[in-house]
């Protein structure tokens, strides 16, 4: 794919920003309607690039990733809402079809996740300063309620800035570096696919299911990629 072949007009540009500010604020701020789970705001990015399948395929494998990491409490869990829309839109630019754009695609959108990460725990060293001093604002409820509103704002800030910062640079990697054609690489890049995906059930299983241990998908995962690797490599 050339430079000239890609375009990513500032009107997409713009709804996908505004979406990555929604799906930034659901976890935690609101809607809170689960639109930030990667496998919606996935969806939404690959809309948002006219290929909405090719984002929730996207979404579907993030989203057995983030299940190992629930969001409880104060615990570091990735920040999907905004990572899934970028990741989706980037696979969906790049034609929703090669392994190696999904693989990078899945990459960039874990990376991003974490990234956002660290983006949430500064807006909660943000908040604890919003919201002081505690006895100002136990005396004033209308002066708690805009604060609140000011902290569900930089929410919504920091989800836009995420996308808005990310979102065209993943688009040309995943478009112009891995191509929408067959790679090389794209057969061993699906064994790393199932490799990974085995991985994360294996660990979303030990957390989510009830007590039984995931290790056999592990075992399942490595069966199938040494399948793949021995007769779709050969």
């Amino acid at each position: 794919m050339s430079w000239t072949e890609l375009y990513l007009g500032p009107g997409t540009w713009i709804l996908a920003v505004a979406a990555g500010s929604a799906v930034g604020m659901d976890a935690v701020s609101w809607p809170q309607v689960m639109i930030s789970r990667p496998l919606v705001s996935a969806t939404i990015g690959g809309w948002l690039l006219g290929n909405p399948a090719a984002g929730m395929l996207v979404g579907a494998v993030l989203e057995l990733y983030a299940m190992r990491h629930p969001p409880l409490g104060a615990s570091r869990y990735p920040d999907t809402g905004p990572a899934g829309l970028v990741a989706g839109a980037a696979f969906a630019a790049a034609g929703g079809r090669a392994v190696g754009a999904l693989l990078l695609a899945l990459v960039i959108g874990w990376a991003l996740g974490w990234i956002g990460a660290v983006t949430v725990h500064v807006r909660r060293r943000l908040n604890e300063r919003i919201m002081s001093p505690v006895f100002e604002l136990a005396a004033d409820p209308g002066l708690l309620e805009q604060r609140h509103r000011v902290a569900i704002g930089l929410d919504a800030l920091r989800g836009g800035v995420l996308v808005a910062s990310f979102l065209i640079p993943a688009v040309l990697a995943t478009s112009l570096a891995v191509g929408t054609g067959a790679s090389a690489v794209g057969g061993y890049a699906l064994v790393a696919l199932v490799l990974g995906i085995a991985a994360s059930a294996g660990s979303a299983a030990r957390v989510s299911a009830f007590g039984i241990r995931g290790w056999p998908l592990l075992l399942v995962g490595a069966g199938a990629a040494a399948l793949l690797m021995l007769g779709g490599l050969s």
